[in-house]
């Protein structure tokens, strides 16, 4: 997980600009800045590069942003395919010499089938890399994370350790909510606008059938389309989950065409600037999560 390099929009989190021996860290999109500046506590200064409310999926740094990012020590980033950007900068030189890819290989990873009722495989379906999104595979990423920081900072250690130790704690218990919550509901089916929540809905046994594709900008074919129609009648589905990052276009055409109504569901690839003003956070955008498909689903409380 942890890998060396060759070589603004954003805010930072953390300790004080002024302090020079704060590690610098930047982040390519909201969950990963959120575990670092939660795992690095005052040691560290985090840096985000999306803006708020842009889509981090599309995003291309400006030249103030790689800057930004070659001034850091460490940046930490996705993997898996999300960052368009990432694979260049980091073969340039330009990048911090420290990278640390915060989505393992190791796990299971899944896959969008090209079309619904498809079973997805590797070779014809569409990588999902939003793993932040299982409160499990989210403590991967804080691991890999701390790990990174120990890397370039040893001294920092016992902070690391403990301070991830705490976050872990924290989205254990937010698996365990989920687990309880989700565990008698009258449906295990739920359509959202951008098919992000592959890994959520495997870890608590559930199906997730997005509108929209892995990247929320990619167009459904009619076929696709015709095919969420007409599982919205077979599966009964009332409710359907839209990203307040993503476009309602398509959410809100097929809530016209069924009849079905709109819930917020958050894939948390960058925070909203409303969200970051009224202080919301990872775990409390996760809880919000979790409210939605307990009523979208029809759970027992």
């Amino acid at each position: 997980m942890f890998a060396t390099s060759c070589g603004g929009n954003g805010e930072s989190t953390g300790t004080d600009d002024s302090d020079p021996e704060a590690v610098r860290v930047v982040a390519s999109m909201y969950p990963l800045e959120y575990f670092a500046g939660r795992v690095g506590g005052d040691r560290v200064r985090v840096e985000r590069v999306v803006p708020a409310g842009a889509d981090a999926h599309d995003f291309e740094p400006t030249p103030g942003d790689l800057r930004k990012i070659a001034g850091a020590d460490l940046i930490v980033y996705n993997g898996l395919g999300f960052e368009s950007w990432i694979d260049a900068l980091l073969d340039s030189g330009d990048a911090p010499e420290a990278a640390v890819q915060a989505s393992s290989e190791s796990i299971a990873l899944r896959f969008r089938p090209d079309e619904i009722g498809s079973e997805p495989d590797h070779e014809d379906g569409h990588l999902d890399p939003h793993m932040w999104l299982d409160p499990m595979l989210a403590v991967t990423q804080v691991t890999a994370i701390k790990n990174g920081l120990i890397e370039i900072d040893p001294e920092g250690s016992a902070t690391y350790e403990g301070n991830a130790d705490d976050l872990v704690v924290q989205l254990t218990a937010l698996d365990g909510r989920y687990s309880d919550a989700l565990r008698s509901c009258s449906g295990d089916t739920f359509v959202t606008s951008h098919d992000s929540f592959n890994y959520m809905a495997g870890r608590y046994g559930l199906n997730a059938v997005g509108i929209s594709g892995i990247n929320p900008e990619s167009e459904p074919s009619p076929r696709t389309l015709a095919d969420l129609s007409d599982a919205v009648t077979e599966f009964g589905i009332r409710y359907v989950l839209v990203s307040p990052i993503d476009s309602e276009r398509l959410s809100d055409t097929l809530a016209r065409e069924t009849g079905v109504h709109a819930l917020q569901l958050h894939s948390l690839q960058n925070l909203t600037r409303d969200q970051r003003d009224a202080g919301e956070t990872y775990l409390s955008l996760m809880d919000a999560n979790l409210e939605s498909l307990a009523i979208a689903l029809e759970c027992q409380q």
